[in-house]
């Protein structure tokens, strides 16, 4: 994809005024003490994966501990916020994503319509519901190419420009959800990191799927090049929000576990760019990555044939 290409620090340069929002919102859930998250926001958990309580802690990232799963190799935040607390979180919490949206337009219609593009390979068409839709520019663009276009969106501010765009919103999480439409496919796009019981959420979507309908998420990958040579200093890990990230391993785990099978998995943004500023000792997302170590070992092409893209692109489909 010609966005691999983008500089990073030109990219992240736009999106700085989200991050230092969020930032900033961030802090009231941290201990001005200890540096974690409040002692009595947060509870612990066994593997979101595989339901094993058997882990070893990585790192402290934000005021969150992140551990991996002996068992499966499922990065996860533990503890995490209590489920009232991270609904408190989300409804008061701004991003501006939409903003970021309208500024790189170009960026997000190449991504929807590669992610478009999985969703019809595996269904025809009709009605496609998007989780975590904000003001609805993947829904613009699946109605491009005439998909029936229906969203979830909590935000008020993003719901109504949704709306005001002819696209049918509900305001309950899926789980919460009653209505008889059926659909055709449901997409999450970096929503379903940030769900704790993806379990609960998998087995809710299955309910509102045709018989033949897909089920699309674009993930996060916990095993990309870029994160494992960088570790914490990735954006990846934040805390608080991004509370499972998967692999292609706990994908198949976690599918498989809900009833689902995996049609497709791809990974999609390289990151050389970002990991060749960190091999330079230079900010990985601010700095000129001026020299390239990665070009000479590996390209973009055999980084997604390996599976270890920063994000992951998958469709399901319930067995």
């Amino acid at each position: 994809m010609k966005t691999e290409s983008k500089n990073a620090k030109d990219l992240h340069d736009g999106r700085k005024f989200s991050y230092e929002k969020v930032a900033e919102y961030h802090k009231k859930y941290i201990d001005s003490e200890t540096g974690l998250v409040k002692e009595g926001l947060i509870t612990s958990r066994t593997c979101p994966a595989c339901g094993e309580n058997d882990f070893n802690q990585m790192f402290i990232k934000s005021g969150g501990t992140y551990v991996k799963c002996n068992k499966c190799l499922m990065v996860y935040l533990n503890p995490l916020l209590k489920q009232d607390v991270l609904n408190e979180y989300y409804t008061n919490l701004n991003t501006g994503q939409y903003q970021v949206t309208e500024k790189e337009k170009d960026f997000y219609y190449e991504i929807y319509s590669i992610g478009l593009n999985k969703i019809e390979k595996f269904s025809a068409g009709g009605k496609l519901l998007d989780i975590g839709c904000s003001s609805g520019y993947f829904l613009d663009v699946s109605k491009e190419r005439n998909w029936e276009t229906y969203g979830i969106e909590l935000g008020v501010e993003e719901a109504d420009m949704a709306k005001a765009k002819g696209h049918i919103l509900f305001d309950k999480l899926i789980h919460e959800l009653e209505t008889d439409v059926k659909f055709d496919a449901i997409s999450m796009w970096d929503v379903f990191e940030h769900i704790p019981d993806s379990v609960v959420t998998l087995n809710s979507i299955a309910k509102f799927l045709n018989p033949q309908g897909v089920f699309f998420m674009q993930i996060p990958n916990s095993g990309s090049l870029a994160t494992r040579i960088m570790h914490q200093d990735s954006r990846m890990f934040d805390g608080i929000e991004h509370v499972n990230l998967y692999n292609p391993r706990t994908v198949h785990h976690i599918a498989d576990r809900c009833g689902f099978v995996v049609l497709s998995l791809d990974t999609v943004i390289s990151e050389i760019s970002v990991t060749n500023n960190y091999m330079n000792y230079n900010h990985p997302y601010f700095g000129t990555d001026s020299i390239s170590f990665l070009g000479d070992i590996i390209n973009e092409s055999k980084i997604h044939e390996l599976l270890m893209g920063y994000k992951m692109q998958v469709v399901l489909r319930k067995k």
